[in-house]
């Protein structure tokens, strides 16, 4: 049986490229390179050897302690273990899987092609969220711009005017006011409001409630979802494929899915798979996060005898559905944000040029 391991915990989406210091390329390229050099006949001690020489960086320092590791008579795997702060589960038990079948080429290439779709993944996802956060971060600047720098200097010009301003100027005028009355206040509040944001959605007692946001809000909830049944699908393929008891696969498998509610599901899961029922019966009690369509592929599969390769074509699935989500994403979020940034942009022009307009109109009277 393979060893129990803990997985350091993912955010929302489950994005997070750098761990422990050695990036997913980074384990690509490893999983890759000692697949290839054990298939050459190369000896495990040779092939780590020869990765560490070409390593830089923190897991180059990794290396040398698995190598010395190695030489005193430990397995790769408990090696491997000593780091699980930047070996996830999915490449230590494969590597064990590997050690206890004689498959260990076999299993590292399958680790390698798992990281390399799994590097894919984030991309694609990290893709959608870069056009709106770039907007974002643009208009908020703007927006701190104008209010700390901009209006201070126009408004006086306004108040000096002895004409009936309109509503909007007026407007424009009390916000200006507000804003420099209370400038630090708002600016440090701003600012710490960013901070602990950002710090509760990490929280784990806050990912119940993120979580659920995330699996309802329109835009993003398909994105979500898919991204999760994507990684769901091609780590527990991978894992069967590398010769892990389904039981033991699940166990891993709700580890690397990011989001809170099919970790739980999975958890549940793995806990009714020992007890002799079959996974797309378990699956059936969880419709809201997992699909009809899975539920009966991996019925299909588990009938047939196919379960693996069932999975990997999910995988596949899910993972083209993940590109088509980002574009919809981008499409959807797009319009909403011009019209927001248009609307600013209105409201400023129309409270700084009305007035303007008026005052040259009564002169040329």
């Amino acid at each position: 049986m393979a060893q129990k391991n803990q997985t350091k915990k993912r955010g929302i989406l489950d994005i997070e490229i750098n761990i422990g210091g050695v990036n997913l390329t980074q384990r690509t390229l490893l999983a890759r390179h000692l697949s290839v050099m054990l298939k050459a006949g190369i000896t495990i001690t040779e092939a780590l050897s020869i990765v560490e020489s070409s390593a830089t960086g923190k897991l180059k320092k990794i290396l040398k302690q698995i190598l010395k590791s190695i030489r005193a008579g430990r397995s790769l795997s408990s090696s491997l273990r000593q780091h699980e702060n930047v070996f996830s589960g999915l490449f230590i038990n494969a590597v064990y899987a590997g050690e206890s079948s004689g498959t260990m080429e076999e299993n590292l290439d399958n680790i390698a092609t798992q990281l390399e779709k799994e590097r894919e993944l984030v991309a694609k996802i990290k893709g959608a969220m870069l056009y709106p956060i770039v907007v974002l971060s643009a208009a908020f600047v703007l927006f701190m711009v104008l209010s700390f720098v901009i209006l201070p200097k126009i408004i006086p010009l306004f108040e000096g005017l002895k004409a009936d301003l309109p509503v909007t100027t007026r407007m424009m005028i009390a916000f200006s006011h507000f804003i420099q009355a209370n400038s630090l206040l708002l600016f440090l509040s701003i600012i710490g409001l960013i901070i602990l944001t950002s710090w509760t959605v990490k929280q784990k007692f806050a990912k119940p409630i993120t979580h659920w946001f995330f699996l309802k809000i329109p835009v993003i909830k398909r994105l979500v979802k898919y991204a999760n049944l994507a990684r769901f699908s091609r780590t527990l393929a991978t894992l069967i494929k590398s010769g892990l008891n389904i039981d033991e696969a699940l166990k891993i498998t709700k580890h690397t899915v990011g989001n809170y509610y099919y970790q739980k599901a999975l958890g549940s899961v793995s806990r009714r798979i020992v007890q002799g029922t079959k996974l797309s019966e378990n699956l059936n009690q969880f419709e809201n996060l997992f699909p009809t369509l899975l539920i009966k592929m991996v019925k299909v599969g588990e009938e047939s005898g196919k379960l693996e390769e069932v999975l990997f074509y999910l995988a596949d699935f899910y993972e083209t559905e993940v590109d088509n989500s980002t574009k919809a994403l981008s499409t959807a979020i797009e319009p909403i944000l011009l019209i927001f940034i248009g609307l600013v942009v209105g409201f400023l022009a129309l409270s700084i040029i009305t007035p303007i307009y008026d005052i040259t109109g009564n002169i040329s009277r």
